[in-house]
């Protein structure tokens, strides 16, 4: 008799923990969804490298590299990035260029709509022409402020 009591006792935990979860977690709302845009990009590392593509809705997308600091592996990278036409911002960001092929950064919209929104993008490598010429594809993902 004890055993079921204790089982009974636990499974009214576990029920009344998953309803005080439920009833406190706020439902997501459709103004705080991540914007999430695609696009492909080439960079070009010159005097002052930059990345130039399109976004797949037409929109013209620049970064200009700010910072380059070599960590061993993965080199620590900054950005200043733009994007101009139906979806028009500036951010900055920062982050890691991955030896797999792969850049992952993060920052903030610094100017646009989205002013003061965090901002993650995460490019992969799809050719490397040459020494200094890559082709990129890949996906910002612009989190509102909620409120």
């Amino acid at each position: 008799m004890t055993n079921n009591r204790a089982i009974i006792g636990w499974r009214g935990a576990i029920l009344a923990a998953g309803l005080i979860i439920g009833i406190g977690a706020a439902p997501a709302s459709a103004s705080s969804a991540p914007i999430v845009v695609t696009y492909q990009k080439t960079c070009v590392l010159t005097a002052t490298p930059t990345c130039e593509g399109t976004t797949e809705d037409g929109d013209v997308m620049t970064m200009q590299i700010t910072g380059f600091r070599d960590t061993g592996k993965a080199p620590h990278l900054t950005f200043n990035e733009s994007v101009v036409g139906e979806l028009t911002l500036t951010a900055v960001m920062s982050g890691h260029n991955s030896p797999a092929g792969f850049i992952v950064l993060n920052g903030t919209v610094t100017s646009g709509p989205y002013a003061g929104a965090q901002i993650h993008q995460r490019s992969t490598l799809l050719v490397q022409i040459n020494e200094t010429t890559s082709t990129w594809e890949g996906e910002l993902r612009i989190m509102p402020a909620s409120g």
